[in-house]
């Protein structure tokens, strides 16, 4: 029973909702769960005295609530919220709290563009697609044209966002973006995969036609193309759908609800990835 964690506070009858994540937080250990994980995407701004006074009529954590509170609008305050929680809560391992407040204040250090990037990069990692496309479009407004090298590291990063979302026509001007800024192969093939994936067959293959540089970029597009068939027909879904289509061509109706269902769900993602926060 060595590893059992006694919970501190109480559980909380009405939760803090967390605006920009669309997400309920119900106890201090929750808490704790959610800056461990998302604090290098988090500002100063995060800590309110509203999560100050939540902590401390919730939770029933007085003590810990006005400390809290004290430290809305103070400079460092996410840090600080981090040391408070590491004294006062076990939920991890000193160390990992050290860790913890020494990353972030390497976040602090850097100027505000890195900063708004390396947030945006991380929505990317975390598959928040629209609101790392919102801070990457931020940053192309806010930066001088001849910032090359960080606008090009934008306009990749926007492509994979929009590929991510299906987007694939977005996603070809993206990297062509990027690569008119900062030429090299790897953004060239994504916009190449990007236009095969939009293009009608005849439109990809008349560009190719007219670029005849893109020769030996287009065969290592071909090459991950039959990687990714492959890949997916290991699948197991691949099977699944492969015995539904043999099944529907048996005339089962059943089956056809089956597919019908699968495209409601389809268009529930897509209908989920644009919404502009509030998805995990």
């Amino acid at each position: 029973m060595s590893n059992v964690l006694l919970c501190l506070g109480e559980y909380a009858k009405t939760p803090y909702y967390i605006e920009e994540d669309g997400r309920n937080i119900y106890s201090i250990e929750e808490l704790c769960y959610y800056l461990y994980h998302q604090a290098y995407l988090m500002e100063d701004s995060f800590v309110t005295q509203k999560l100050g006074e939540w902590i401390a009529e919730q939770l029933k954590l007085s003590a810990l609530g006005k400390e809290i509170f004290k430290l809305a609008g103070k400079p460092d305050a996410l840090s600080k919220l981090m040391t408070l929680l590491s004294e006062n809560v076990g939920y991890y391992e000193k160390q990992e709290w050290e860790t913890l407040i020494y990353e972030i204040g390497r976040h602090n250090k850097l100027s505000a563009k890195e900063r708004k990037k390396h947030r945006a990069d991380g929505f990317l990692n975390s598959k928040k697609y629209i609101p790392a496309l919102e801070e990457y479009e931020a940053i192309i407004r806010e930066t001088r044209a001849d910032d090359i090298k960080l606008r090009a590291k934008v306009y990749h990063n926007m492509g994979v966002c929009h590929a991510k979302l299906f987007s694939f026509e977005n996603a070809a001007k993206s990297f062509e973006k990027s690569f008119e800024l900062l030429p090299n192969t790897d953004t060239y093939v994504s916009m190449l995969v990007a236009m095969k994936f939009y293009m009608k067959p005849t439109e990809y293959l008349d560009y190719l036609s007219k670029h005849k540089e893109s020769y030996e970029d287009s065969l290592e597009v071909e090459r991950k193309c039959e990687l990714l068939k492959l890949d997916w027909k290991r699948q197991p879904a691949y099977k699944f759908f492969e015995e539904i289509t043999n099944l529907r061509q048996q005339g089962s109706a059943y089956y056809d609800g089956i597919i019908s269902m699968a495209r409601e769900a389809r268009e529930d993602y897509r209908d989920c990835v644009s919404r502009k926060r509030g998805f995990e």
